[in-house]
């Protein structure tokens, strides 16, 4: 049973999340999307720090596999790795869109300030839901992984 709650975390994390947040649809950027390209740079931000962690996943999954053999927690490393790279794609992909759909003509106005045209927001509750879900997800296994090596070694 618990050899595959590292596989259903995510699922299981999207289906309270789904269940607990409002609904949608959700701004990205700052200022209920007056602001466009403010979600830019948190953008880099979880980028950087969820590579790191998909690089702690991989590096943790050879480790596991090299001195310990212990496939599970190998697995448990690689599933925080892939649920980290999904978290970076899938951002990147939605806030694309997001911007596409949100800002189609970019047409500024000098003297209010705003861009004129702003269209109605894409990124509705599911896509918000697995955003969170997969970033959850990828921290917590990480977490978990590195508690269960430990625990291995220090047997």
């Amino acid at each position: 049973m618990y050899t595959l709650l590292p596989v259903a975390l995510p699922l299981i994390l999207w289906i309270f999340f789904r269940l607990a947040l409002r609904a949608g649809p959700y701004e990205m950027d700052h200022g209920n999307g007056t602001k466009p390209g403010t979600f830019f740079p948190l953008l880099i931000l979880y980028s950087v720090f969820f590579y790191v962690v998909a690089g702690l996943g991989f590096y943790g999954a050879s480790w596991t596999f090299r001195y310990t053999g212990n496939l599970w927690v190998c697995g448990v490393f690689l599933i925080a790795a892939l649920c980290s790279l999904l978290f970076n794609g899938l951002l990147v992909f939605f806030y694309e869109g997001y911007m596409t759909v949100k800002y189609p003509g970019k047409e500024f106005s000098e003297a209010r300030g705003v861009y004129e045209k702003i269209g109605p927001s894409n990124y509705t509750l599911n896509k918000y839901a697995l955003i969170l879900s997969l970033g959850f997800s990828s921290v917590a296994l990480l977490i978990t992984g590195t508690v269960l090596l430990a625990m291995e070694v220090g047997r």
